[in-house]
C-alpha cells in the first residue's frame, strides 16, 4: 500500500495521472450543454451494479444511497447526475458502508427521462487506469416546444413510506428532464426550493409546495400552498383526523388549505387500494359516480398502476373515467405522475405531465402562469409518447391545441404527430369524441402522423387523442415495482392530449351535459 501511495505522489509530482487508482469522469451533454442524466453499469454477468442496499421494507431503496460527488448519487438503479458530470471512483468506498463499484469492464446505458434516445456504450474501468473520461452525447427524441415537464406527485423524507433525503429526491427529477417538482408528502406540507438552492439546480427545475393529504377511501394533493416552516409537518393537518375520512370531507380540508385557491387534484384513482373509483366501485360510465366530484385535476396516468396488460386495461379504465367527466360536461385536468417514494421500484418522471405555458423556464419560475395553465387543461401526460395535437375548422386554417377551444360544425381537421424514443413502443394511436351516445373512438392509426378530417357533429362536443402500446419499456428505465411487487410484464406506453372543446354553434360557449360555459 506504501508503494501505491508513493507511486501516486510521484506521479502528481511529474504532473502525470495518478493510475494508482481508477476514477471514473463523466461528462453527459446535449449539443455540447451539460445536462442530467441517470447512468447504468452492468458487469460482465449483464447484472447492473447495484450501489447501497435496499433498505425500505426490503424491497425499495430510501436513505441508502450513496452521495458520490456534488450532484451525484450513487443509487441501486446505478448513478444518478443532476447535472453533466461528476467524478466516481472506482473499487473504493465512496461512502462506506456502500460497497466500492468493483474494477472491471462494463456495458454502459444512459439516459434522460423519455425525452431522450438512450446512449449505449462501454467502459474500460480496471484498476489502476487513473482518469477514465467517459463522453455521453445524448440525442433527443422529440422535443415538448412550448411547455415545462412536471411531476407532480412525489415523496421524500417527510413521507412516513419514504426515508429518500430531499437533496436526492431533486437530483433524481433533475436528471429525469423534470422542471417543476410538486413535493407531496402524506399529511405534512412542504417544497424543495432550499434544497434545490443549495444544489444550485434552480435554472434547472423548480419547485410547487405540496401535501397528499391521506385518508383511507382516497389520497388528495393540494398545491402550491402555504407552508409554515415553524409548524409542525409543515402545518399540515394532522394524520388521524383525515383516515377516517371520505372524498367529501377530504375535498373539503383539501379546499381549505392556505394559499391562493390551490388545485385539488385526485391520486390514483385505480390504484385499487386507497383509490376512490375502486373503493367507490364506480364502474366509469354511470353518471353521477357516487362520489364527490370537488377536485380540479385527476391521475389518469399514475405511476404505481402505469400499465395496459391481457386481462388489466388500467390506461384504458383510466381514459374511459376520464372521458365519462368531460362528456358530461365535467372539466377536469388530466395528469400524469409518478408518485415515487425511492429510487429503485418507481423511477422519477416514470409518468409526467408536459403544461404548455408562454415562457417554458425553471428560472424565474412563474407559479402564477403555470397553475392557470394546468387549470386550463393545457397539458399532455405520458409515460412516453409525445403527442402534437392541432386542430383546425378546416385545412389551412389556424389551429387549436390541447385544452383549447375551437368554433367548428360538422368537421374539424387534425394533424397529429405521435414521437417517441426508441425504447418506446406506442403502436396505437386514438381520437375520442363526445357523440350523443357518449365518448366514442372514431379513429384508430398505427400511423406515426394522421392528417385527416373527423367528423364531430352539429352541436357541441369534444376531441381528445391517445397513444398507447402494450410493450413494456425497459424496467432499467422505469423501475421493476411491476415486476416486483406483482409480476407484471412492466410500465407501458400511453399518453394523453387533454381534450379541445368545440363549439359547433358559434356562440361562444360551449354546452354539454352540466356545462355551460364561456370560451376564450
Amino acid at each position: 500500500m506504501r508503494v501505491l501511495v508513493l507511486a501516486g505522489l510521484l506521479a502528481a509530482c511529474r504532473g502525470e495521472p495518478d493510475r494508482s487508482t481508477t476514477t471514473l469522469v463523466l461528462s453527459i451533454t446535449d449539443g455540447g450543454r451539460p445536462v442530467g442524466a441517470r447512468v447504468l453499469l452492468f458487469g460482465a454477468d449483464g447484472e447492473p451494479v447495484r450501489i447501497g442496499r435496499l433498505d425500505l421494507y426490503d424491497q425499495r431503496q430510501g436513505a441508502t444511497a450513496c452521495p458520490i460527488a456534488p450532484g451525484v448519487v450513487g443509487s441501486w438503479n446505478g448513478l444518478i447526475v443532476a447535472r453533466g458530470g461528476g467524478e466516481v471512483p472506482i473499487g473504493r468506498d465512496a461512502c462506506a458502508p456502500s460497497p466500492a463499484i468493483p474494477y472491471g469492464r462494463y456495458k454502459v446505458w444512459a439516459w434522460r427521462g423519455v425525452e431522450y434516445e438512450k446512449w449505449e456504450g462501454e467502459v474500460d474501468l480496471s484498476a489502476k487506469r487513473g482518469r477514465v473520461a467517459l463522453a455521453i452525447p445524448l440525442t433527443r427524441a422529440w422535443t415538448p416546444h412550448g411547455t415545462l415537464a412536471a411531476d407532480l406527485h412525489v415523496h421524500a423524507q417527510a413521507s412516513n413510506d419514504s426515508t429518500l433525503p430531499n437533496p436526492q429526491r431533486v437530483i433524481a427529477q433533475a436528471a429525469a428532464g423534470i422542471q417543476v417538482v410538486g413535493l407531496s408528502d402524506h399529511n405534512a406540507s412542504g417544497d424543495l426550493d432550499l434544497e434545490i438552492e443549495q444544489l444550485g439546480l434552480d435554472d434547472v427545475i423548480a419547485s410547487i409546495a405540496g401535501n397528499e393529504l391521506t385518508s383511507e377511501q382516497l389520497h388528495v394533493n393540494v398545491y402550491p400552498i402555504t407552508v409554515d416552516k415553524t409548524a409542525s409537518r409543515g402545518g399540515s393537518p394532522p394524520a388521524a383526523d383525515l383516515a377516517k375520512l371520505d372524498a367529501a370531507a377530504l375535498f373539503g380540508v383539501a379546499r381549505a388549505m392556505p394559499g391562493d385557491k390551490p388545485i385539488v387534484q385526485l391520486n390514483h384513482p385505480r390504484f385499487r387500494y386507497t383509490a376512490l373509483y375502486d373503493a367507490t366501485r364506480w364502474d366509469g360510465v354511470a353518471w353521477p359516480p357516487p362520489f364527490s366530484l370537488d377536485y380540479d385535476a385527476v391521475e389518469v396516468l399514475a405511476g404505481y398502476s402505469a400499465f395496459n396488460m391481457t386481462g388489466d386495461r388500467r390506461f384504458d379504465e383510466s381514459a374511459r373515467d376520464y372521458f365519462t367527466f368531460v362528456d358530461h360536461g365535467r372539466l377536469i385536468t388530466p395528469v400524469g405522475n409518478s408518485d415515487t417514494h425511492d429510487l429503485n421500484w418507481v423511477l422519477d418522471g416514470t409518468a409526467r405531465t408536459y403544461v404548455f405555458v408562454d415562457d417554458p423556464k425553471p428560472k424565474p419560475f412563474d407559479e402564477a402562469a403555470f397553475i392557470a395553465a394546468l387549470r386550463a387543461r393545457r397539458v399532455v401526460a405520458t409515460t412516453g409518447p409525445w403527442l402534437d395535437v392541432e386542430v383546425a375548422a378546416k385545412q389551412g386554417d389556424a389551429t387549436v391545441g390541447p385544452g383549447q377551444s375551437l368554433r367548428a360544425r360538422g368537421k374539424v381537421f387534425v394533424d397529429i404527430e405521435l414521437s417517441q424514443a426508441g425504447f418506446v413502443h406506442a403502436d396505437k394511436l386514438d381520437i375520442t369524441i363526445g357523440t350523443p351516445e357518449g365518448p366514442r373512438v372514431v379513429h384508430t392509426s398505427s400511423d406515426k402522423r394522421v392528417q385527416m378530417e373527423i367528423e364531430v357533429g352539429t352541436t357541441d362536443t369534444w376531441l381528445a387523442v391517445t397513444a398507447g402500446g402494450d410493450t413494456p419499456m425497459p424496467k432499467e428505465i422505469t423501475g421493476t415495482y411491476q415486476q416486483d411487487k406483482w409480476k407484471r410484464p412492466g410500465v407501458t406506453p400511453f399518453a394523453i392530449a387533454a381534450p379541445i372543446l368545440i363549439d359547433a354553434d358559434g356562440d361562444g360557449r360551449w354546452k354539454r351535459g352540466e356545462a355551460d360555459l364561456p370560451l376564450p
